[in-house]
């Protein structure tokens, strides 16, 4: 699955949108496209730079909060 999928999947989900501490999928896409700080999502597919961020700022810290979410249940 390319990374810009995984992340329009993500951004339609409560619980990404929880852990983003924003209302919708609409917040959602921005506050992602700002921490990878590209224009559009698929950008993160070619840019090495922004695949970086993505990783560090989201995929990593995103999985650490859904196994806290779902111990804590």
């Amino acid at each position: 699955m390319r990374l810009s999928t995984w992340l329009a999947l993500r951004c339609r989900e409560e619980q990404f949108q929880q852990f983003l501490r924003v209302p919708d999928e609409h917040t959602a896409t921005r506050v992602v496209r700002a921490l990878c700080d590209v224009e559009s999502r698929a950008e993160v597919d070619t840019n090495p730079v922004a695949q970086k961020r993505c990783h560090d700022l989201i995929r990593k810290p995103y999985l650490a909060y859904t196994e806290r979410s779902t111990t804590h249940v």
